[in-house]
C-alpha cells in the first residue's frame, strides 16, 4: 500500500475515534451537569435521555433507511465491496458493523426505562414531540445552556473555556468553507444539519466552534471539536499536498452518519480500558501520534483484549507501546 492509502486508512480510524467521543458523548453529558440542568428546568434530563437514544438509534428507523442505506448490509459490503468507501481497512471493515449492532442493542435496552417507544412509527412521532419540547423549553435558557456546554467539555478534556465558542440556534448557518461539500450526498447531509462542530482559526489561535439546535448537540458538538484539535497531532508530519489529498478522501459528511452509529460503542470500550492516572486528552494525543499500523493494534486490542489494551494505554508517550 501507498503512503499515502496507509494515511487514509489512519486518518479514518482517527474520524472513527473523534466521532465516536461525540456520539458517546451526547449518550451521558447531560449526566455531568445534571444539578445545573434541573436547576434551569427539571424536565430537561429526562428528554435528552430520550433524544440521546434518538441520535442513535434513529440509523435503523424507515427513514434514514431510505436515505443512508441499511447498517447491516452496509457493514457486510465493507468487507467485500472494493468501491465501499471502508474496503480494505482493517478495522472498519471488520468491526463497524459489530460495534454498530452492540450500541443499537445496548440503547434499546435503555428505551423502557428512560420512556421511549421502539415502534417504528411511533418512534418517529416521540422523535418530533421531544425535539420541539426541547426547542421550548430550552428557549429561556440559551446563553446559561451554552456556559454549561463549555464547562462540561473543559471538564472532560481539560480545554480552557476561553478556546471554546458555543452557539445554540433553530437553524444552523455556516460558511461554506466550514463543511465543503465533496458529493450530491454531502449536500444533501449539510442541508439537513441541526450541529457543526469542528477548529477554526481565531487571530493566531486555533479555537473550538460547536453550533447546536439544542443543548445536547452544541455539547456533543464542542466534545468533536476538541478531539479534532487533539487529532491534529496525527496530521502534523504531512506535507500540505498528502494532507489535503487525505483530507478530502476522509473528511466527508456522507461518512460521518456510519462513524457516529458504531463508533459510541468503540469510545465506550476505550474509556473502559483507560488507565485511572491517565487524562483522556493526552492519551488521544498520543494515540493520534502513533504510526498508522501501531494504531490499528492498538484499537483492535481495545476491542478484542481491553486488559491487554489496558497495559499498552498506560505506556503511551513513555517509549514502551508497541
Amino acid at each position: 500500500m501507498t503512503d499515502e492509502g496507509i494515511e487514509i486508512q489512519k486518518r479514518h480510524t482517527l474520524n472513527w475515534l473523534i466521532q465516536g467521543s461525540a456520539q458517546h458523548a451526547g449518550m451521558t453529558f447531560h449526566h455531568l451537569v445534571r444539578d445545573e440542568l434541573n436547576a434551569l428546568e427539571p424536565r430537561l434530563v429526562r428528554l435528552y435521555d430520550q433524544y440521546a437514544l434518538i441520535n442513535l438509534l434513529q440509523y435503523w428507523q424507515f427513514t434514514s433507511a431510505v436515505v443512508l442505506g441499511w447498517p447491516p448490509r452496509f457493514w457486510r459490503q465493507a468487507a467485500s465491496k472494493r468501491r465501499h468507501p471502508f474496503f480494505g481497512h482493517p478495522l472498519l471493515s471488520k468491526y463497524g458493523g459489530t460495534l454498530a449492532e452492540a450500541g443499537r442493542r445496548r440503547a434499546m435496552l435503555r428505551c423502557k426505562e428512560k420512556g421511549l417507544t421502539t415502534l417504528p412509527f411511533a418512534f418517529s412521532f416521540q422523535t418530533m414531540f421531544v425535539i420541539s419540547r426541547l426547542l421550548r423549553l430550552e428557549r429561556p435558557h440559551r446563553s446559561r445552556l451554552v456556559e454549561l456546554a463549555k464547562k462540561a467539555t473543559s471538564t472532560v478534556w481539560g480545554i480552557p473555556t476561553e478556546r471554546l465558542v458555543g452557539d445554540l440556534s433553530n437553524q444552523m448557518v455556516l460558511q461554506t468553507n466550514l463543511i465543503p461539500c465533496r458529493s450530491a450526498r454531502d449536500a444533501l447531509f449539510r442541508a439537513c444539519m441541526v450541529g457543526y462542530g469542528g477548529v477554526v482559526r481565531r487571530g493566531h489561535n486555533l479555537v473550538v466552534l460547536g453550533r447546536g439546535t439544542n443543548w445536547q448537540l452544541l455539547a456533543k458538538e464542542l466534545v468533536k471539536g476538541t478531539a479534532e484539535l487533539i487529532c491534529l497531532h496525527g496530521l502534523s508530519g504531512l506535507s500540505d499536498e498528502l494532507y489535503r489529498r487525505v483530507i478530502d478522501t476522509t473528511d466527508r459528511l456522507a461518512l460521518e452518519p456510519w462513524m457516529l452509529q458504531s463508533g459510541a460503542e468503540l469510545w465506550g470500550r476505550l474509556l473502559a480500558a483507560l488507565p485511572s492516572d491517565r487524562p483522556l486528552a493526552r492519551v488521544l494525543m498520543h494515540l493520534a501520534r502513533l504510526p498508522a499500523r501501531t494504531l490499528e493494534s492498538m484499537i483492535a486490542e481495545i476491542i478484542e483484549a481491553p486488559e491487554r489494551a489496558q497495559a499498552r494505554l498506560a505506556g503511551l508517550g513513555e517509549g514502551t507501546c508497541r
